[in-house]
């Protein structure tokens, strides 16, 4: 009963790692490698390109390159190019209309005014990481006007992409 219940455990930790493995793409316009080096670019009209906020399952790591899966079959990704994360929750949600803003950028801060004197710091301060979504109900000059736990805060366009 003792070996059951510890095979049972390494089964659902070995699921919850793999559940957990995904990098986010930190970049407009990334192309896939085929192996893990920059002169093997899928190029051409049939190559896929990616986009900040776009997610890949990933399958670990070689050199400066995330092994990634896309299509049932395995590519590579400049590190440069993607950040891992989480696989998204169930209550979290892709834009589907231009009212999302997905974040472009690592530990972004909002802002309580459309300027940079305003910004959230402190160990309360949420940060967004590169593939996190606000709801956008807004453009003020160079920002975005968002929606974070029902308050309406800013965070500078540099930091963000509007998403279909």
């Amino acid at each position: 009963m003792k070996k059951i219940a510890i095979l049972c455990l390494m089964v659902l930790a070995a699921l919850y790692v793999k559940a957990q493995s995904e990098v986010v793409i930190a970049g407009d316009n990334v192309c896939l490698r085929f192996r893990p080096d920059n002169a093997t670019k899928w190029t051409g009209t049939s190559a896929p390109h990616f986009n900040t906020g776009d997610r890949l399952p990933c399958a670990g790591q070689v050199g400066d390159f995330y092994k990634v899966k896309y299509r049932g079959e395995y590519y590579y990704v400049p590190k440069q190019y993607a950040r891992p994360r989480g696989t998204q929750s169930a209550g979290s949600s892709k834009a589907t209309s231009y009212s999302n803003i997905v974040i472009a950028g690592d530990r972004v801060c909002l802002r309580f005014r459309p300027d940079e004197s305003t910004k959230w710091t402190g160990s309360s301060a949420p940060h967004f990481d590169t593939g996190d979504y606000l709801r956008c109900v807004g453009e003020t000059g160079d920002y975005y006007k968002v929606v974070y736990r029902e308050q309406y805060y800013y965070i500078p366009k540099r930091y963000g992409r509007p998403r279909n």
